[in-house]
């Protein structure tokens, strides 16, 4: 392959023209088509892959012996993964699947032990790597931290409302987002009830509008999806809707969902277009999930409070 194609994978743009093509004698090229297992977890290590087209998700069981599976990540063009491969010979700790077509380079232990071993362009893919490796640290960390945070408020928050703002206070900022926006569904009526809101100063009108499933929100209540959206007044999806006034040009979209029961939406809006990526998406994913069951905890309590008082002035009378 061309050594200057791998220009396009961050973690290794920067190495010298001597690295790069030393490297691509070592790689194979690979494509797999939509939802085909790279590798399983549990499998032996045997390779790291650099994604050179499309996108995969990297997914764990949630019991060892299930099969139910949680994303926890999802990787695009330019990213790697399997890199643990080259370092240790554990068994996989998480399956990789691709997401439409993916065509990736494949580096087996044996060529980077070589290069390794006869070369210091070893290092330098080594060292690019740690970089890359200690960035997703991070990111790890704070996700860790946002989930623990709201499991907390789930368990502490005295209403919906306390507990909407908790979500939209740690979600917003580890999304990477300038705005957010928590609506649930009115158990009586077809409105949104404005529950919480992050960086966001909505006029009585847009409150109104957005109550009343006016513009994209209404739009998503008839069909409940989780979007990445990079730049609103192009999606094809968006055109025909009004526009309340508070979009902007990329956003993040998670429906409030159980059991097929559609009970409200995250949303996270950002100024530049393009400025989300599927992690971060995951990310508001999941808390949705969160939050879907602290709805429905909540609505519990309410109806059992509403029941105990009307028992005591029965009892009264």
């Amino acid at each position: 392959m061309n050594p200057e194609n791998l220009k396009q994978i961050a973690v290794l743009e920067s190495l010298t023209p001597d690295a790069l093509t030393r490297l691509a004698a070592a790689l194979e090229e690979k494509s797999y088509p939509e939802g085909v297992l790279i590798f399983a977890e549990g499998d032996a290590p045997d390779a790291m892959y650099f994604i050179q087209e499309g996108c995969i998700r990297v997914q764990k069981r949630t019991q060892a012996e299930g099969s139910a599976q949680k994303t926890l990540a999802v990787l695009e063009t330019g990213d790697y993964f399997g890199e643990m491969a080259l370092f240790e010979q554990k068994p996989r700790s998480a399956s990789t699947v691709a997401v439409g077509q993916v065509k990736v380079l494949r580096l087996s232990k044996v060529a980077f032990d070589n290069l390794h071993k006869n070369t210091a362009q070893g290092l330098d893919v080594l060292a690019a790597m740690i970089r890359t490796s200690s960035e997703r640290l991070r990111r790890m960390s704070t996700e860790v931290i946002v989930y623990d945070e709201i499991g907390k408020a789930i368990g502490e928050s005295p209403d919906l409302r306390s507990l909407s703002e908790v979500i939209l206070q740690q979600l917003v900022p580890a999304a990477q987002g300038d705005w957010g926006l928590l609506l649930i569904c009115s158990e009586f009526c077809d409105r949104f009830e404005l529950c919480a809101s992050v960086n966001l100063s909505l006029t009585s009108a847009q409150r109104e509008a957005i109550s009343g499933g006016a513009g994209f929100p209404g739009l998503i209540r008839k069909n409940p999806t989780d979007l990445l959206v990079d730049d609103f007044n192009t999606e094809d999806s968006f055109k025909s809707c009004t526009r309340i006034g508070f979009e902007t040009p990329a956003m993040l979209v998670a429906a409030i969902t159980v059991a097929r029961r559609f009970l409200g939406l995250i949303l996270i809006g950002g100024h530049e277009r393009g400025q989300f990526h599927p992690n971060q998406l995951n990310l508001a994913r999941g808390i949705a999930r969160q939050a879907a069951q602290a709805i429905l905890n909540a609505r519990h309590r309410e109806e059992e409070n509403a029941r105990s008082r009307h028992a005591r002035q029965f009892v009264r009378f």
